[in-house]
């Protein structure tokens, strides 16, 4: 049976490792992000904004049936790292719409396009929803939302549907070098996740991909629907 993935954020970092791995497993894959490196005659790009909802809601799934079908909401900015107080209000509108209410109306429109297949929402969390970060509310507080999101649609018992959230870790991405950009006055973390980049300690993207691809071929295994790639072992 042909496996079909659609993912968001594909244009770097754990979304594109995601993508690329799911081409090596046979997957067709749909990517959707504003920018692409991916070059793969079973890939699909569509060049989106997920900030911006009216092509959010616009987006239409393809229409394939008798799949096993894979949604991985994986777009999500860390937005401006600076005190509530000091960030603009289009910038916190941004934030919001791509790290909670796109995943949202993905989510939904998964569910409706594809009623009858076997289906998977991977939602990418963060341990950042667990814990309240200085200058990371809009970020800790969607990821959160993320989780919760998640618990409530499982609960929902969907027809032929498992979903999870899964937490990274910490990772060597573009978001990362956005933290390290950041002013130490409005970051007070700023050299502990300096530490992180210079002793080596990130994580690889295709080192967490393997991890999520592992929690996707053994989904039975997992009871807990709020996961973390460091309680999965793919030695």
């Amino acid at each position: 049976m042909q496996k079909l993935a659609l993912i968001t954020g594909t244009g770097s970092g754990i979304g594109k490792a995601l993508a690329e791995l799911l081409l090596r497993e046979d997957f067709k894959v749909f990517g959707y992000s504003r920018t692409n490196q991916i070059k793969n005659k079973n890939f699909t790009f569509t060049t989106i904004d997920l900030s911006n909802l009216e092509e959010v809601q616009e987006l239409k799934f393809p229409a394939i049936n008798s799949a096993n079908m894979l949604l991985i909401n994986n777009a999500a900015t860390i937005g401006e790292v600076l005190p509530i107080h000091l960030k603009n209000e289009t910038a916190i509108i941004k934030e919001y719409n791509l790290n909670i209410i796109a995943p949202t109306l993905l989510c939904n429109k998964f569910i409706n396009t594809y009623p009858e297949e076997e289906k998977m929402i991977v939602n990418i969390g963060s341990g950042a929803a667990n814990k309240p970060i200085p200058a990371w509310n809009t970020y800790c507080a969607t990821k959160s939302a993320l989780d919760m999101l998640t618990e409530v649609i499982a609960n929902e018992h969907h027809e032929r549907l498992n979903i999870f959230s899964v937490h990274p870790g910490i990772v060597d991405t573009n978001m990362q070098e956005e933290i390290r950009k950041s002013d130490a006055k409005h970051f007070p973390l700023l050299s502990k996740f300096t530490a992180y980049h210079n002793n080596n300690e990130l994580e690889k993207p295709g080192i967490v991909a393997k991890k999520i691809l592992k929690i996707i071929n053994n989904s039975n295994d997992f009871d807990e629907i709020i996961l973390s790639v460091r309680d999965v072992d793919v030695n």
